[in-house]
């Protein structure tokens, strides 16, 4: 709350525990969909997708031939997936973040986040298209025959501290044994 009044911002994304069957469906034909454009993309797709980013970029001049080769043949290296050279949404986000021709590190770094962008879409669909978020795993407990019996060891600090506390107080209670059945003396006799 920021003067009285919520301000939502975005957070990391959560599943939904229960998804239904028609989001499922809907999730599961967006997958197929993404799916088919996972392959790495094709030199003519780069090639052109290269050739349109130096148009709006630069407008009447256009960066050299060997530039415009040497982002291609990045781009084929790096494997990235031919949906991002396919999508018009895609290619304004990253086009908008130039205003004139770019570096090889300028274009990676964002060709990399829209990578991330479609690899964060990708696992939000699947889950989506599971049904939901997976039961939430408990942590697992020893079994009580498992675990270790016995009293517990105080540290040498803990120790001289519960001494003094005994010596100031009247002394330590007599050590009760917990193993003897009890004795419950009703007055009978």
């Amino acid at each position: 709350m920021i003067d009285g009044v919520y301000v939502l911002r975005p957070g990391a994304w959560k599943p939904p525990a229960i998804v239904p069957p028609d989001v499922q469906r809907e999730a599961a034909d967006a997958l197929a969909a993404l799916r088919s454009g996972t392959a790495p993309v094709s030199h003519d797709a780069a090639k052109r997708w290269v050739a349109h980013l130096a148009n709006r970029c630069n407008g009447s001049q256009l960066p050299p031939d060997a530039k415009l080769m040497g982002a291609v043949s990045d781009i084929l290296a790096n494997g990235y997936p031919a949906a991002l050279f396919t999508d018009a949404a895609v290619f304004d986000r990253v086009a908008r973040k130039f205003r004139f021709w770019p570096g090889w590190a300028e274009l990676s770094e964002a060709l990399d986040a829209e990578r991330t962008r479609l690899r964060d879409a990708w696992g939000r669909l699947s889950v989506l298209a599971k049904g939901g978020a997976p039961a939430p795993q408990r942590r697992r407990t020893q079994p009580e025959e498992d675990r270790t019996a016995g009293p517990r060891v105080m540290s040498e600090t803990t120790e001289k501290l519960m001494a003094d506390f005994w010596a100031r107080n009247g002394g330590r209670p007599a050590q009760r044994n917990m193993g003897a059945p009890a004795v419950m003396n009703r007055g009978e006799g």
